[in-house]
């Protein structure tokens, strides 16, 4: 939800998978979810202006979606967590796939650990491995800046998917 724009399409997919059995934490992102009107080209255009004035630009970004910027003294991209980000996907034997997309983007990193999730269940023999590297994960970067983003976020978003969308990453990386 955060590497994909919020078209017809897009929101049409993650209903369907909000649908399905899952856990009581997506229960408020999917009530904000069925509310948006996938008929109204107003509240669709909204919806995709947030996404745009929250993670793309022109103007400045008031939760930029890189780990590196909130834990760069200066705010910068591409710093020390870049580099550390990138060590624990070496590690895991992946790589992102699109080349527009920083591996500390929150997309990426929410998508790395949702990775190692599902190797510690489809491969039996590495799930000790996977589980250490998950906790080791959260612990030495989401918990450390998805709280600020997120607050960030919550504060600056219009639309009540992306509010809730913030609070429910938050909530989720604390139960972590």
């Amino acid at each position: 939800m955060y590497l994909c724009q919020p078209v017809k399409e897009t929101v049409e997919k993650w209903r369907m998978l909000l649908r399905g059995g899952v856990s009581p934490i997506f229960a408020d992102l999917r009530e904000a979810m069925e509310g948006i009107s996938l008929e109204s080209e107003r509240e669709m255009e909204d919806l995709l202006w947030d996404y745009t004035k929250l993670f793309i630009g022109p103007y400045k970004l008031p939760c930029p979606p890189w780990e590196s910027v909130y834990a760069s003294p200066k705010k910068l991209m591409m710093q020390e967590s870049y580099d550390a980000v990138s060590g624990f996907y070496l590690q895991a034997g992946l790589s992102i796939g699109d080349p527009n997309v920083l591996i500390d983007h929150v997309g990426a990193e929410l998508s790395f650990l949702a990775v190692l999730y599902g190797k510690m269940e489809s491969e039996p023999e590495g799930s000790r491995r996977y589980g250490e590297m998950a906790e080791r994960f959260l612990a030495e970067h989401l918990k450390k800046w998805i709280p600020s983003f997120t607050m960030d976020m919550e504060s600056a978003a219009v639309s009540r998917f992306y509010k809730t969308l913030a609070r429910t990453t938050r909530d989720l990386i604390a139960a972590g």
